[in-house]
């Protein structure tokens, strides 16, 4: 390759034989060193420096020959198939639309029946069950007023026999009863007034209270009151602010519990014994017919 190029650019190594020798490229320093040098330092190959310059085209290099004109025939086949596909696109997309419409519909359709009817029954068995449990609460309820009513009514038959039974035994017995009442309330009093020293006290206190602004009294009692009325004698001008002098006697026909006392306008006698007859006779007067 060396040679070659030294032929090329220096003809003086020409042979002395009669050569006409033409170079078919001129190249400046610079295409040299762009081209041909990096080839004659061994940096390169010729086939990257055959690369790196376009080779011209082959004058025979066949030419495209220009697209001929369509013709009519061509040119309404053309139309027509654009025009059809347009068409053939509108009218499938709305035939899959409805079709799709179709089979959607009939799908939801199906699924909502499905679906509606399983929630229709559920709710239809909630609400029957509901509905059956308050009816069985409302029959039970009524089966047990019945019962009880079976039960009840021989009970009240039985509590108004009783009552007329008593009422019955009232009217017949009544004096005896009240006697016997009579008989125990007086010796609840008696015992009473042994054992307890202010009997005596309260009924002087009731007596007092019936008279009108006394100023003087003499008060009888029994001998076993005696000593205890003359200790609280002091009390009874507490009790009635116009009293200003009180004398207290023993008396032996005067029962335990029981006074007399005696004023310029009244005197009144009274002991529990009296007090206890005297509701006994009113009870029998209430009771007579």
């Amino acid at each position: 390759d060396l040679e070659r190029f030294k032929l090329l650019f220096d003809p003086s190594e020409l042979p002395e034989e009669d050569v006409s020798f033409d170079a078919l490229y001129s190249f400046t320093k610079e295409d040299r060193e762009g081209v041909f040098e990096p080839l004659i330092e061994g940096t390169g190959t010729r086939a990257q420096a055959a690369d790196s310059v376009e080779a011209p085209e082959p004058e025979d290099a066949p030419v495209e020959d220009a697209e001929p004109e369509k013709t009519p025939e061509e040119l309404g086949f053309e139309k027509g198939y654009q025009e059809g596909l347009v068409q053939g696109r509108e009218q499938g997309l709305a035939k899959g639309e409805a079709e799709g419409y179709e089979k959607g519909f009939a799908k939801g359709e199906a699924e909502g029946l499905e679906k509606g009817e399983a929630q229709g029954i559920a709710k239809g068995e909630a609400e029957g069950l509901e509905k059956g449990m308050e009816e069985g609460r409302q029959n039970a309820q009524a089966e047990v007023r019945e019962e009880a009513g079976q039960v009840l009514e021989p009970l009240r038959q039985s509590l108004e026999t009783a009552d007329q039974l008593l009422n019955r035994m009232l009217k017949r017995y009544e004096t005896q009863i009240i006697e016997l009442v009579y008989k125990i309330a007086e010796k609840a009093v008696l015992a009473k007034l042994e054992t307890d020293d202010e009997a005596v006290r309260h009924t002087i206190m009731d007596a007092l209270s019936h008279l009108v602004a006394p100023e003087e009294i003499t008060l009888s009692v029994s001998a076993e009151d005696y000593e205890y009325v003359e200790m609280i004698k002091d009390e009874f001008f507490e009790a009635v602010r116009s009293l200003k002098h009180v004398a207290v006697n023993s008396d032996t026909m005067m029962p335990r519990g029981g006074c007399r006392i005696e004023s310029s306008a009244a005197t009144i006698s009274t002991d529990p014994e009296s007090k206890l007859a005297m509701v006994y006779d009113a009870i029998v007067k209430a009771g007579r017919p």
